[in-house]
């Protein structure tokens, strides 16, 4: 029947895909306008295998708050029941609290009468002495074209995405080397980490994410834990990503997969992988989405992307790998009654600074006071770089500093960079007077955050 079923997904997904991706998947793997790789026939992921950890309700410290006797339950616990609204794994018959988000379509699968709207409301964070706050890090290194982030905590480290620019050209640095480079000097520098990431997240299976997998594996540093979008196959970027998913398994790691089909509650989901601080709360958001391969946008791995909050006190950060604009807004829709779950002060621009995937909807949702983005530099105009992509947009730098839709904080002093008006085009300089900061203009850049929700950015610049 599994069989049966996935061959029947497999035609679905070959019929939906837009006619420019069928046109130019000439050879395997299969390669869209923008120089990604993209699901076709013959690639198309699996589901994560039955290993995984799992999910468990996040507790983001923004939006919806649930009580506190339900953060034991798994995500599979609140699966819909209409007949008795129970909680299955409950021994006693009880009903589920009305004050829990679900998902747009988990509530769906629920009468009216059974599911009252929900008055999203921000938790009462306690206020922390600015004098004797602790501090966190989050290094977001240059790789070139590409992602690659260091989160250092007062109790541990977490890396989000391996970085970076790939292939040959004059001008192309490897993205996967320099972000292990730094990652190796870091560690060097911190030896009370001893040498251990306690959680690796890969946010979706695209080189310039994962692109020092290889470096990683032979540096010797620790991996305690794995999470990505749960996404397998035996090929092209999906290989990598599940042979890498093996390797840390039999060296011991946990793992975690964050797929939306094992998600019901609008909280987010969490895991002792996802999150194994004691000094920071870790939410995990979207992820593969193997269901959705019909529907166009999805034959992208950018749109699969596994989102990732962090609470630092009242410090918070996104991560929001290469989400595009299909992506942003069904996953909008589906977190309609928590919307305040995505409302951090800092965030790391999706998709490089894509065009058209930075909305005035997601901007709103999140409020940022300060945004980062990791891409390349302008000297390179060789494939798979910023000149080639065309990042960041002109248009995209634009919609973060107009009103009434902006980042908050402002530069000082004032900045004066450059953004594409296209792909392969020549970039223009652009006034940058709002606190958005860009690897490829300033190189390595490190944002400072105390409990007390202080920020201070400093960059590091090339190396």
């Amino acid at each position: 029947m599994r069989v049966v079923l996935f061959a029947a997904l497999v035609i679905s997904v070959v019929t939906c895909l837009p006619a420019r991706t069928q046109e130019q998947d000439l050879t395997f793997p299969h390669i869209n306008g923008d120089g990604e790789e993209v699901f076709g026939p013959g690639y198309l992921p699996q589901s994560a295998a039955d290993q995984s950890q799992p999910l468990y309700m996040a507790r983001p410290n923004a939006g919806v708050q649930i009580p506190d006797d339900l953060l034991l339950f798994s995500q599979e616990a609140f699966r819909p029941n209409p007949q008795d609204f129970s909680l299955p794994v409950d021994p006693s018959p009880r009903q589920m609290p009305a004050e829990v988000p679900l998902l747009r379509d988990i509530r769906r699968q629920f009468t009216p009468s059974q599911m009252p709207r929900l008055e999203p409301s921000r938790p009462n964070v306690p206020k922390i002495n600015a004098a004797t706050a602790a501090e966190m890090r989050v290094h977001y290194v240059f790789v070139g074209q590409g992602a690659g982030a260091i989160v250092e905590l007062p109790c541990g480290v977490a890396v989000v995405d391996l970085g970076g620019e790939y292939g040959g050209g004059e001008g192309k640095v490897d993205g996967g080397a320099l972000f292990v480079d730094y990652l190796k000097g870091f560690f060097d520098q911190h030896p009370q980490y001893h040498n251990t990431i306690d959680t690796l997240v890969l946010s979706h299976p695209h080189a310039d994410h994962i692109n020092g997998i290889n470096a990683l594996k032979a540096s010797g540093v620790t991996i305690r834990a794995l999470v990505d979008n749960g996404q397998s196959g035996n090929q092209a970027s999906l290989g990598k990503q599940t042979d890498f998913r093996d390797w840390v398994r039999d060296h011991g790691g946990q793992y975690t997969a964050v797929e939306l089909s094992r998600q019901f509650t609008a909280t987010g989901v969490t895991s002792s992988a996802i999150d194994p601080f004691d000094c920071a709360t870790i939410s995990a958001f979207w992820g593969g989405a193997n269901e959705l391969l019909p529907k166009a946008g999805y034959e992208n791995p950018n749109n699969h992307s596994v989102l990732l909050r962090i609470d630092f006190g009242q410090a918070s950060f996104l991560f929001l790998g290469d989400l595009q604009d299909q992506g942003a807004t069904d996953m909008l829709a589906q977190y309609e009654e928590n919307l305040g779950a995505f409302d951090v002060d800092v965030f790391q621009v999706s998709h490089h600074g894509a065009d058209g995937d930075t909305t005035d909807d997601l901007l709103d949702v999140l409020s940022p006071r300060i945004a980062v983005i990791s891409m390349g530099t302008k000297e390179s105009k060789a494939p798979s770089t910023a000149w080639d992509h065309g990042h960041p947009r002109l248009t995209t730098l634009k919609i973060l500093q107009e009103d009434p839709v902006i980042v908050a904080d402002r530069r000082e002093p004032i900045g004066h960079f450059w953004g594409a008006p296209a792909q392969e085009s020549d970039f223009e300089d652009l006034t940058i007077p709002r606190a958005i900061f860009g690897t490829g203009w300033e190189g390595t850049v490190i944002v400072s955050a105390t409990e007390a929700g202080e920020y201070h950015v400093s960059e590091l610049g090339f190396r």
